[in-house]
């Protein structure tokens, strides 16, 4: 009975070992079988291997079609299969997953293969994760390494390879890979790596960037050529193994020096520009998309153009505005002297006082008042109600015409002439000229010499300038042309934006006028030897300078100004010097041609700047050759006769070069 009672209970703790033996089976296997059921119903989406949300950098094109930018989060470009080297595909295939045409997502023998491989060395020295298993836990997981994650990347890869072909996945590994560097995708790689695209790489090349997935930071041949050129070897060793390539193709292969593109600072910064577009582009198409959508984006901007304009500002501060005056087109936008110390464009929104570049605007109010280049004016001292207002030199000249007037930025005449046709006039004009920070307060005589309450920006001064430019009529800026997506097709195409605010009569004669600023007024240092014209203007005490120039096909403006408003120290003829030293550069290579003259206008009658009469053959101390609107010019010849002139008075013109004379005041 003993032996009996004995048996039985050892009969029962053997019934209890099986019973929580096979539990702990069962409940391992249901675990399984819930977290394999939770990973499935729990999967994302994978529908279309072309919506799997491969991240792609915006790219951005100047107006010739050259890169000159990207915006992006990841620096990315998506390619196609039939844009990337067979030489990359097969060495990623040879050293990444050898089994990749035969495996159905997972591979058994590789993970089997790379458990022995890790127990022989006692350490991870081999994964077991497949192409597909990569591209599925990089696009659709985290990296976490958890039992739950792995189970998703498996199901995953069983789903994606049941969806689509060998080589869409392919492509989409190439695409999504990192190779350093900063660099997403292979074509991204190749270009900042070798300075080609993914198609053109060679069999060196492309065993070279191959071998970067495996460790980006480690075997980048910028910071380790040696590692990178074993890393080379091991791939191209892996390619013969699979019967990709011969002994002897990799033997040369390996031979091949290493020709690296270099880490090329950009030769343009454009960097005001491009955040400009950035904006324009995120308000209309969302961040996600810019910075993640693989755009297209070609601009306005002139490589040339702006790279001239970057060079302007020097140790000062300020802003340049270059314009096609046809189109509107943005040639060129520097926003400051220094991005990486503001990152403030001062183009749009810095609102200063412009001086005397605002008589042009002036002037065009006065002709179409009915006055002429050659309408005389007395410059002489005024007190107007109490507002007395100073010339720059503190010196008078008599009786002038209006074209000397502006010539020299007169600034008494210029009130004169603001009193005479009536400020409102001249402010309506600037309005639909496109400035939009007129005020009602402006509506006095100091605005006649640019005095605004509020003052303007240079993107809105330069944009009025393109009427002057361009026949009266206002160009808007247009600093985005066209708008690709990621599959090329058009998002957006640019349309010119114009608006009539002169008759092309006065815009002509006002562009006459200011073709004398620089040919011997207060603009001669922006003088290129071609057709130009332009405006100089300095504030009270030196607080801003300007100067404000344009040929018949671009407007540039210029401003030099501190934050802070503390002088600057330099005159708008000073600026004018800036602008003429830039605007060499930009027009260096083009043929000159020169405005064009309305039918209606007649050009080069000699004209004395002292009476406003035609010019006699001689006697004239100051001769100015005036365009007019037919049956408006002069009839009557001065008959007056001229001696030797003497030394300047204090009403007489000092006949030295402008920029060489003793006083600098603004005003001008």
């Amino acid at each position: 009975m003993e032996k009996q009672g004995k048996g039985r209970r050892i009969m029962q703790k053997k019934w209890w070992r099986e019973y929580i033996v096979d539990s702990i089976i069962v409940i391992v296997i249901l675990s399984l079988f819930a977290s394999v059921g939770y990973a499935f119903f729990s999967l994302p989406k994978t529908d279309n291997l072309d919506q799997l949300q491969l991240v792609a950098a915006t790219q951005v094109f100047d107006i010739n079609g050259q890169l000159i930018s990207k915006l992006f989060e990841e620096n990315r470009i998506v390619v196609s299969i039939n844009s990337i080297s067979p030489y990359v595909q097969q060495a990623i295939v040879a050293n990444e997953d050898t089994r990749f045409y035969s495996h159905f997502g997972i591979d058994p023998i590789g993970i089997i293969r790379a458990a022995v491989i890790n127990v022989r060395y006692g350490g991870i020295v081999e994964g077991g994760s497949t192409i597909t298993q990569q591209l599925a836990k990089n696009l659709f997981l985290t990296q976490e390494q958890t039992f739950g994650r792995k189970i998703k990347e498996a199901l995953l890869a069983v789903l994606i390879e049941r969806k689509f072909s060998k080589q869409e996945i392919l492509q989409a590994y190439l695409n999504q890979v990192y190779f350093g560097e900063g660099a997403y995708g292979i074509e991204a790689a190749s270009q900042l790596y070798v300075g080609k695209h993914a198609s053109e790489l060679t069999l060196a090349e492309s065993a070279l960037l191959a071998g970067l997935p495996r460790g980006p930071n480690i075997y980048s041949p910028y910071s380790d050529m040696n590692a990178a050129v074993n890393r080379r070897a091991v791939v191209l060793a892996g390619l013969v193994k699979e019967s990709y390539i011969t002994e002897q193709q990799a033997a040369v292969a390996n031979r091949e020096p290493v020709q690296l593109a270099g880490k090329k600072k950009r030769a343009i910064q454009a960097s005001y520009f491009l955040d400009y577009i950035a904006n324009e582009l995120v308000g209309r198409y969302g961040a996600n998309r810019v910075y993640k959508g693989g755009l297209k984006v070609y601009t306005s901007l002139d490589t040339k153009t702006q790279q001239a304009a970057e060079a302007v500002l020097g140790e000062f501060q300020g802003a340049v505005l270059a314009l096609d005056a046809r189109t509107g087109y943005i040639r060129a936008m520097v926003g400051g002297r220094n991005y990486e110390e503001s990152q403030t464009n001062r183009v749009l929104s810095e609102i200063r006082q412009p001086g005397s570049a605002f008589k042009p605007i002036l002037y065009a109010a006065a002709l179409n008042s009915g006055l002429t280049a050659a309408s005389v004016i007395v410059d002489e001292p005024i007190n107007i109600s109490g507002y007395v207002p100073q010339n720059y030199d503190k010196k008078y000249r008599g009786s002038i015409t209006l074209k000397k007037a502006v010539r020299w930025s007169v600034n008494v005449a210029a009130v004169k002439v603001g009193q005479q046709i009536g400020m409102e006039n001249v402010l309506n004009l600037a309005r639909s000229m496109g400035i939009s920070t007129i005020v009602p307060e402006d509506n006095n005589l100091a605005s006649a010499l640019g005095g605004l309450t509020q003052g303007v920006s240079l993107f809105e001064l330069t944009t009025a300038y393109t009427g002057f430019a361009n026949g009266g009529v206002i160009s808007k800026p247009v600093a985005i042309v066209k708008v690709l997506d990621e599959n090329d097709r058009v998002l957006e195409q640019s349309q010119l934006s114009q608006q009539t605010a002169l008759q092309p009569d006065v815009a002509y004669i006002i562009t006459d006028i200011l073709k004398s600023v620089l040919d011997n007024g207060t603009g001669t240092p922006a003088n290129l030897g071609r057709p130009a014209a332009g405006k100089t203007g300095t504030t009270d005490n030196y607080e801003t300078a300007w100067f404000m120039g344009y040929t018949p096909e671009l407007v540039v403006g210029i401003y030099i100004g501190n934050d802070n408003r503390k002088p600057v120290g330099i005159s708008g003829t000073e600026v004018s010097a800036l602008w003429g030293t830039m605007m060499s550069k930009v027009v260096s290579d083009s043929r000159a041609i020169d405005f064009s003259v309305p039918p209606n206008v007649i050009t080069k009658l000699a004209i004395c700047a002292e009476s406003g009469k035609l010019a006699p053959s001689s006697g004239c101390s100051d001769t100015e050759y005036s365009a007019f609107i037919r049956g408006t010019e002069p009839k009557v010849t001065d008959s007056r006769t001229r001696g030797v002139q003497s030394a300047p008075s204090n009403n007489q013109r000092d006949n030295r070069p402008f920029w060489k004379l003793p006083w600098r005041l603004p005003g001008f």
